[in-house]
């Protein structure tokens, strides 16, 4: 089986050696297989073909049907992938959680011992990672404006999944100019959405205390920046100004 050199480096990157990758792409291609010919196949020598047939098996990219003798078969590409990327999120989600429970009191309490209140993010990459990161700190109150609120839109989809998991006891407002039909019988309770004809750009505040603004260029290359305050009056003329939009509003 010959496969292109993007996908050889892919299956590197996802973990495999060359002998398990040679393995795996033989049972692609060639369905149920003993050892010995996933071994005669694959020209992994057949000293080896147990120990690289078990760790293809323990990371999840065959299955194996005992027998006199074992039969090997590949999981499809997706079920793989699948499989992987949950794996790869439960592994994130665990040391996130460890990192920014012992490391996020030290920033904060270096933070408020600055009289830096205003930050420039760089990126839409950084913008979205600030943005999830306060939407997960929420106690009390988020406004949002978006232009769409969808699940269909790039970055934006990530940034829709938070909000719709927000914890009840958060009061959510958003202003957008369009939501899917889809999004409205699945919103939760606690969130509040009006729409207008044109809402610009994206913004968010957060207990009323820490805002973000999203800014663009004209282009499609141009980058994307992102204003982030953690001063209490940025935060009440962003609130003022969502507010005063909030009222001319048309309720969902």
């Amino acid at each position: 089986m010959t496969v292109s050199e993007a996908t050889l480096k892919a299956l590197k990157q996802l973990g495999l050696t060359e002998y398990e990758t040679q393995a795996y792409l033989a049972l692609v291609d060639g369905g149920q297989m003993s050892a010995s010919d996933v071994s005669s196949i694959s020209k992994v020598p057949f000293s080896r073909i147990y120990d690289v047939l078990g760790r293809l098996e323990e990371k999840q990219f065959i299955q194996v049907q005992k027998g006199r003798p074992s039969i090997y078969v590949a999981k499809s590409p997706t079920e793989v992938m699948r499989l992987i990327r949950l794996d790869l999120e439960e592994k994130l989600k665990v040391s996130s959680k460890v990192v920014v429970d012992e490391l996020q009191p030290h920033f904060e309490k270096e933070t408020k011992a600055t009289t830096r209140d205003v930050w420039i993010i760089h990126g839409r990459a950084s913008i979205l990672a600030k943005s999830i990161e306060m939407l997960e700190a929420a106690k009390e109150d988020v406004l949002i404006s978006l232009p769409s609120f969808d699940l269909t839109t790039g970055d934006a989809d990530t940034i829709v999944e938070r909000i719709l998991e927000m914890k009840s006891g958060v009061r959510v407002r958003i202003l957008t100019s369009s939501l899917t039909d889809t999004l409205k019988e699945i919103i939760p309770e606690n969130l509040e959405i009006r729409t207008r004809e044109r809402v610009f750009g994206a913004g968010l505040v957060v207990d009323q205390r820490y805002t973000l603004i999203m800014l663009t260029g004209g282009d499609e290359n141009s980058e994307s920046l992102g204003i982030y305050s953690s001063h209490n009056v940025f935060a009440a003329m962003s609130s003022s100004y969502f507010s005063n939009l909030w009222k001319e509003s048309d309720p969902l």
